[in-house]
């Protein structure tokens, strides 16, 4: 152990000696290393924020979508549930674009969802303020709706705006009505939820019931079927089942198997896509960082040899004076792996401040929040791995430095 570190105190005397040298040495290993760990730590960070987000978005529900000449009823969504052992709700579901005013002061886009009161559980942002419509305000069409907590500090200045009344019209004619808010619901005002949902540029998002918002727009026993509904489930895990069963049942009922006029749809396939997709994308990036590395790790063996020549008088003397062909073999391999290694820690420094910085640049001119995923495990493999590329292209510079004849190394001068 003690001659052991005698090398190391070899190595990085002589690092220390040539220090520019050994610097630019090291400048492959450092970009390849860097590139390597905020590539990585950005990926992770970002699948793991894709998949908080489509979380939220789906969470234990599938969306079932008719693209025939027919629409989902009442009786439809019941004969799910008495059917479907793994649904514990159901829901209409229909999103509208329109407009939104306060007492005719702004006029600001909108989108309205419009459901049952199962519509509440379909979300994964909490209640702030108020509460949400119920079965009796949605079979008796009341005139009332959620807004996000967003959409009420824009209008209204404040988050709770319950108990205030909003104008929700739709269409070019302005068909709508005045609705009374009962709840505020907690947003996430992400730039990715706003990808997924088409709500990017929308000033006003708002819930409504679905009876009340049809009554409003004049179209109550003109409109009775659902084009879509939301299918809540007891397990994601049961997703599968749900969403086969579920799709058969329907295509039964409306006689059009195989016809493909039903659709079914579930986000956690989304997120599968999207991750694999990233993970193709961070193994491609990194593929080219390793280039960046094994420029390095030639850039290692050249000075090794250049150290090597350089230092053939030493080696001669050293082994002049009894040092075996191994310990001469032994310190280069340690000499190339210390610049490796030293080249590996101010990558992985310089690789972690940069996806930080990445991440503080994404978070503060977006709405979007990024966090770079750290892994210690990682980390220690990246430093394994940098001492590991100067130990494999040393191995050249050190069995040339072991093989050289003491009386011809002498000769040097």
């Amino acid at each position: 152990m003690s001659r052991f570190l005698e090398y190391c105190k070899i190595a990085f005397f002589n690092i220390k000696s040539n220090k520019i040298r050994a610097l630019l040495t090291m400048l492959g290993i450092i970009i390849g290393i860097s590139s390597v760990v905020a590539i990585v730590s950005l990926g992770n960070g970002f699948k793991k924020s894709i998949n908080d987000e489509l979380s939220s978005l789906a969470g234990n529900t599938i969306e079932i979508y008719s693209i025939g000449d027919f629409d989902f009823d009442d009786e439809d969504l019941e004969t799910l549930k008495k059917k479907e052992k793994h649904i514990v709700g159901i829901s209409p579901s229909l999103t509208l674009p329109g407009e939104a005013s306060y007492k005719d002061l702004k006029t600001y886009s909108m989108q309205v969802k419009l459901g049952n009161e199962f519509l509440n559980e379909a979300s994964k942002y909490d209640m702030l303020y108020g509460r949400y419509f119920t079965k009796e305000e949605c079979e008796y069409c009341e005139k009332v709706c959620i807004l996000d907590k967003s959409s009420a500090r824009l209008i209204f200045g404040t988050e709770n705006a319950v108990g205030m009344t909003i104008d929700l019209y739709y269409g070019n004619n302005k068909r709508g009505g005045t609705f009374r808010i009962i709840g505020i619901r907690d947003d996430n005002s992400s730039q990715m939820a706003d990808l997924f949902m088409g709500t990017g540029g929308v000033d006003v998002k708002a819930e409504c019931p679905f009876t009340s918002f049809m009554d409003a727009l004049g179209l109550t026993g003109v409109i009775e079927g659902y084009p879509q509904i939301v299918i809540l489930m007891d397990d994601a895990e049961n997703a599968d089942n749900v969403l086969s069963h579920s799709k058969a049942i329907l295509e039964a009922r409306h006689d059009v198997r195989g016809e493909n006029q039903i659709i079914a749809f579930d986000y956690n396939m989304i997120f599968q896509s999207v991750d694999a997709s990233l993970t193709l994308v961070t193994l491609l990036i990194m593929l080219v960082a390793a280039i960046s590395l094994f420029v390095g790790g030639i850039g290692v063996m050249n000075i090794m040899l250049v150290s090597v020549t350089e230092r053939t008088r030493e080696i001669g003397i050293r082994k002049a004076l009894g040092a075996r062909t191994g310990s001469v073999l032994t310190q280069f391999l340690v000499e190339a792996a210390s610049i490796s290694l030293l080249g590996g820690i101010i990558g992985i420094v310089l690789g972690l401040g940069g996806a930080e910085l990445v991440c503080f640049l994404v978070s503060n001119l977006s709405t979007s929040k990024l966090v770079a995923d750290f892994n210690p495990f990682f980390i220690l493999g990246i430093a394994v791995f940098s001492m590991s590329i100067g130990i494999v292209f040393g191995i050249l510079p050190a069995r040339k430095a072991a093989k050289l004849s003491p009386i011809e190394a002498l000769r040097k001068r």
